[in-house]
């Protein structure tokens, strides 16, 4: 995803929105009651995406199909459990 802009806003919790071009989007929801500046939030929205890139990778880098790709299989028990 090449990324466009980064917008957070403060309704009920702060929200980190990536937004990338062709209309990508993340968004990254934190814990009502934050009260840091637009930049620390970025911050930890960017250190909460890298922690769930990690997440399970041990499993899913064991398990891949003979042309290197993870199979459907283990991506999905990766996301469900």
């Amino acid at each position: 995803m090449q990324m466009t802009e980064i917008v957070v806003s403060r309704d009920q919790a702060p929200v980190v929105e990536f937004r990338g071009e062709g209309g990508e989007c993340i968004t990254v929801t934190l814990q009502a009651g934050h009260s840091l500046p637009d930049d620390e939030l970025i911050a930890k929205a960017k250190a909460m995406m890298v922690q769930v890139a990690q997440f399970g990778m041990d499993q899913v880098k064991s398990a891949v199909t003979s042309d290197g790709s993870p199979t459907d299989e283990v991506i999905q028990s990766e996301l469900s459990g």
